[in-house]
């Protein structure tokens, strides 16, 4: 069972994560906790798998999907949920809709919290 405690994230140094995309990140009971950050008008160019829940600190993010799903889109003051993968279908990737970084607070889903194939 794991304690209860704070995550400093801001105290973390930031990474790159990909071309214009940081991140400060923390593990934590096996799921990564992670202020990310994107430039202006920057996109992953790869797809992601993984289950993700999040929270748009500022700006506004764009997230499209592999599949036939129309993109889903959060602004500042807004939670979103990306479901992991089932079946090879549903990968999303981000980019930034806005003029300004959007950053995000995201908790990756941890093994023991990913659905089942």
């Amino acid at each position: 069972m794991s304690e209860p405690r704070t995550v400093p994230l801001e105290d973390m140094p930031w990474s790159e994560d990909a071309p214009s995309i940081r991140a400060r990140e923390a593990e934590v009971d096996g799921a990564r906790w992670a202020i990310v950050e994107y430039e202006a008008g920057a996109r992953r160019e790869e797809w992601c798998e993984d289950g993700h829940r999040g929270y748009v600190i500022s700006g506004r993010i764009e997230y499209e999907f592999d599949d036939d799903r129309r993109p889903l889109t959060a602004s500042g003051g807004e939670a979103f949920f990306l479901p992991k993968t089932r079946y090879g279908q549903g990968a999303h990737r981000g980019r930034n809709l806005s003029s300004t970084p959007t950053r995000l607070f995201l908790i990756d889903d941890s093994p023991e919290t990913q659905p089942p194939e």
